[in-house]
């Protein structure tokens, strides 16, 4: 819906909305309880300071290389797959890429490991 103000044109509508779903930390924990893929997308020296069991690392280092990356994975389009970083940054970049590449159930942890961290849910080292 658009209105005049100030003869100038205001957008009521204009959150955008994200292609991906993006979920919190006691969501993630229960679709990974369930089965649900993970892939970590910080680095190496992060993931190895600790990282969620289930997880995978594909590290996000640039759109070409990660989305050949998760292509090299094989990855049903339709499985549901929760990405992760440090924080909910670089994993929202990496969700986008995702769709991109074909996969159709992206979810964003939105605290990312910080989250999980402060949740005091497991990790592996």
């Amino acid at each position: 819906m658009r209105t005049r103000r100030n003869s100038k044109m205001v957008y009521e509508d204009d959150e955008e909305t994200l292609p991906y779903t993006t979920i919190g930390t006691d969501e993630a924990k229960k679709m990974i309880e369930a089965g649900t893929r993970v892939i970590d997308v910080r680095q190496p020296a992060e993931w190895d300071r600790g990282h969620i069991a289930e997880a995978e690392l594909v590290p996000l280092n640039g759109i070409y290389a990660f989305g050949k990356a998760l292509k090299e994975l094989n990855l049903p389009a339709d499985e549901d797959v929760i990405f992760v970083c440090a924080s909910g940054q670089r994993s929202a970049a990496a969700s986008e890429i995702a769709l991109v590449t074909g996969l159709q159930k992206v979810y964003n942890l939105a605290n990312g490991m910080n989250g999980w961290v402060n949740r005091q849910y497991p990790i592996e080292r």
